[in-house]
């Protein structure tokens, strides 16, 4: 009974073993979960993104959208609309130019004008208000006459036979000019144009021409009486206007070929 009973159990036990063993975990295949895919929308928005950046750069500066079509210029007297249009390339987009080069270079290559602005226009205009050199007396050295403006700035060349209504300065020492350059200084223009539109009041002689000898301190005015007046341009016009006026009044016979007033309180006649 007793090893009977013992088999019975053996047997139980193997075969409660292999009837109710645990499964294997390692030993079958493994299970690998499915991932879930998702569109990829952050690459097409860049994409898309790149697509409308390339098509607004195409629109504002390679179609004729933005081309200049229209110039509109104010102000200008001396310089030509035909030479202030010509800063302008045709069909040049309105948006690939510098309003500061392009100014800096109207301003230095023609020396006519004072100031310019710029303004754009959109879609397709440019609007350019310039601003001349008042001019205000004529400049004549080795033959040529030339503008001179209110600050003493050469201006323009003219011609000879072109008649201008401005006093006319001959520098005898004939020196070497350009275009640009300030020669004389606003008090000197001032000056001489005192002096110009006020001679025939003071003394009812018509001037003609001034000239210059050494510096513009001194300067001569030739008169259609067959005289000349010697001015000293650092002294009051008015003043020296007045002395010449009780010269005349006192002295006008005698006077053949000039009065000196460059010396405060005296004037000298020959």
């Amino acid at each position: 009974m007793v090893g009977k009973n013992r088999k019975n159990n053996q047997k139980i036990s193997y075969g409660g073993y292999k009837s109710y063993r645990t499964p294997k975990i390692f030993g079958g295949r493994e299970i690998v979960e499915k991932k879930d895919r998702h569109f990829p929308w952050h690459l097409w928005k860049l994409v898309l993104g790149i697509i409308i950046v390339i098509g607004l750069a195409y629109w504002l500066f390679v179609s004729k959208t933005f081309q200049i079509r229209k110039i509109i210029i104010e102000g200008n007297q001396n310089v030509s609309n035909e030479r202030l249009e010509s800063y302008f390339k045709s069909d040049q987009n309105i948006f690939l130019f510098s309003s500061k080069e392009l100014r800096k270079k109207i301003l230095s290559e023609n020396p006519e004008i004072k100031e310019v602005q710029i303004i754009r226009g959109i879609p397709d205009a440019v609007k350019l208000l310039v601003a001349e050199h008042e001019n205000k007396l004529v400049w004549q050295v080795n033959g040529e006459k030339y503008l001179v403006s209110i600050q003493g700035k050469l201006t323009k060349q003219i011609d000879q036979s072109e008649s201008v209504d401005y006093p006319v300065v001959i520098d005898n020492k004939n020196l070497s000019i350009n275009l640009g350059d300030k020669i004389v200084s606003p008090s000197f223009v001032s000056f001489i144009n005192n002096i110009y539109a006020e001679f025939f009041n003071y003394t009812n002689i018509k001037p003609t021409t001034f000239s210059v000898e050494e510096t513009t301190f001194d300067v001569n005015l030739a008169t259609e009486a067959g005289f000349y007046v010697k001015f000293n341009t650092m002294r009051s016009s008015e003043k020296q206007l007045d002395n010449l006026k009780k010269v005349l009044v006192a002295k006008r016979q005698d006077i053949k070929e000039y009065v000196d007033l460059r010396i405060d309180g005296w004037a000298y006649y020959k």
